[in-house]
């Protein structure tokens, strides 16, 4: 069987630093001189610092984290051209590459099924392009799509702020010009594995459509958190287990139970020893510092409302850069924009309220009825989005029911939501298919079926694609720097400039004050 060689770009507003991957570029320049955002993250490595040849520096590897790689790629001014930083790029993939090549039994956050690169919006603060980086933009995004058509490798193009990531978004489109139309250029962009399922690309524009139309909520399982390295709550029931002096066999036996069983079992164990199960939790899950690519690309969309049943805080990590903030309820959301999360089985920043046991689960409808219910609105008047979630919880179940009573009697062609899976499992779709679209990345037949990384993968792509298909240019439009993507739009640009102007100085009450907010959330210089 022929499978498709090539990488893919990833683009993800987010945190270079934070995002799980196999090596990452930190730009600096001949002396080693950092910018606020990096400072923190490389001054422990200082005594390293020393240019040998070429413009590439690995920092010393530590197991189970990133490659660190500094760049030597400042340049003097604020117009450089693109084509600097596309040769930078190339030296670091193929530095990159050749070193992770070189230590094939390195320990790896999670068995990606190519290498995982990570670079940032290069030269376009105070490296060199800050006046054109509408350009920059385009070229980096060319020379990636390049670099990933030749080489076994996937690239994460980590923007930081809603401007960069549109831009970033928006100078895709240049790649795609050159196919003779845009379906081709997205088939050939977004290459799915020959084994993925078919229809993706459609299912990624009806859910992009959703977003564009402010009506997609996430909600983000525990699968999600699988590609950034952390257990499943099986995996995570099981060390625990161990931990407290289970033996093997008891291990098993406990095994067939239900998990909340099994952790009601390991609770009253540590309790006998003086422990208690949710620091044990805790312990565990807070040593996993990186978000997945997941996790990124979700918090890259353009959705304000999200709910999860994970105790970990990586996708709170991934939605909290830059211009962005996240209320987790019962935070208020007023002060975020009305951007909020609802963790509904608690968070690892409060050990002491999560939801293990079987007495958790069964005390969930009397102590969190209120946020239960929000889900229910949300699941009738929005599209919810399942990443990672297999919806085997009773909770969940019965929380559906009430909402399909709700629901009698009422004409029910718009599903509730969809629900993307790595595998295809058809009794999940004869449990769901009435209420939700069910859209698996691979299909259940033969064996190959189940490798689950190349599955994941394709969700990674997949949700790229509906991050792609749901970004605007409205975020940076009236940018200057970032015209050099707009200029099939530039009367209209400069008529909004003169609009700019015209309400410099509004007050509030007035309509000059309301154009000049819609003006400020394009982009215009304050």
């Amino acid at each position: 069987m022929v499978h498709v060689v090539s990488g893919h770009v990833f683009v993800v507003n987010g945190d270079l630093t934070k995002i799980a991957c196999d090596a990452l570029l930190i730009p600096t320049d001949s002396s080693f001189s950092f910018t606020s955002a990096w400072k923190a993250f490389v001054e422990p490595h200082r005594a390293h610092f020393k240019w040998s040849s070429g413009s590439m520096l690995l920092l010393p590897p530590q197991s189970g984290t990133p490659d660190v790689w500094l760049g030597n790629i400042g340049q003097q001014g604020n117009h450089s051209g693109s084509v600097v930083f596309e040769d930078f790029v190339s030296e670091f993939v193929q530095a990159a590459l050749s070193e992770l090549g070189s230590r094939p039994d390195r320990e790896r956050i999670y068995p990606w099924p190519r290498p995982r690169l990570a670079i940032n919006f290069l030269g376009s603060e105070g490296g060199g392009a800050k006046e054109l980086r509408g350009q920059l933009a385009a070229g980096l995004i060319r020379k990636l799509h390049e670099l990933v058509s030749d080489c076994d490798v996937d690239i994460l193009f980590v923007t930081f702020g809603t401007k960069p990531y549109a831009a970033a978004q928006r100078a895709r489109r240049d790649v795609l010009a050159k196919y003779s139309n845009i379906d081709e250029g997205i088939d050939e962009t977004w290459k799915f594995d020959d084994r993925a399922s078919p229809n993706l690309r459609q299912r990624a524009q009806e859910l992009a459509q959703h977003a564009l139309e402010s009506q997609l909520v996430l909600f983000i399982g525990a699968g999600v958190s699988a590609g950034a390295g952390l257990p499943d709550w099986k995996g995570l029931l099981s060390r625990i287990a161990a931990e407290a002096e289970f033996e093997p066999d008891q291990i098993k036996a406990l095994e067939k139970y239900d998990l909340r069983d099994q952790a009601t079992v390991i609770e009253t164990r540590l309790s006998l020893q003086g422990q208690h199960l949710r620091d044990r939790v805790a312990g565990q899950l807070t040593a996993y510092g990186h978000y997945s690519a997941a996790h990124g690309l979700l918090a890259s969309l353009p959705s304000r409302e999200a709910v999860t049943t994970n105790f970990d805080c990586l996708y709170e990590v991934a939605s909290r850069i830059s211009d962005q903030k996240l209320a987790v309820l019962p935070e208020s959301p007023r002060d975020t924009d009305g951007n909020w999360l609802l963790k509904l089985h608690g968070t690892l920043n409060d050990p002491n309220g999560i939801v293990l046991t079987r007495s958790d689960f069964l005390n969930m409808p009397r102590q969190y009825g209120a946020l239960m219910g929000l889900v229910q609105a949300l699941l009738m008047m929005r599209h919810m989005m399942f990443v990672g979630y297999s919806l085997s919880d009773e909770d969940f179940h019965e929380l559906m029911h009430e909402v399909r009573d709700a629901r009698r009697g009422v004409s029910t062609s718009i599903n509730l939501g969809t629900l993307l899976t790595l595998i295809e499992d058809p009794i999940a779709t004869q449990l769901w298919g009435a209420d939700l679209t069910v859209v698996s990345m691979m299909p259940s037949a033969g064996s190959e079926a189940d490798d689950l990384p190349t599955a994941a993968r394709q969700l990674d792509i997949f949700l790229d694609l509906v991050g792609y298909l749901s970004a605007t240019s409205a975020a940076f439009f009236l940018d200057e720097s970032y015209q050099g993507l707009t200029d099939d739009e530039a009367d209209l640009r400069e008529k909004l400039l003169e609009l700019q102007r015209l309400t410099a100085g509004a007050e509030p009450g007035k309509v000059a004050f309301m154009v000049r907010s819609f003006l400020d959330s394009m982009g215009a210089a304050t």
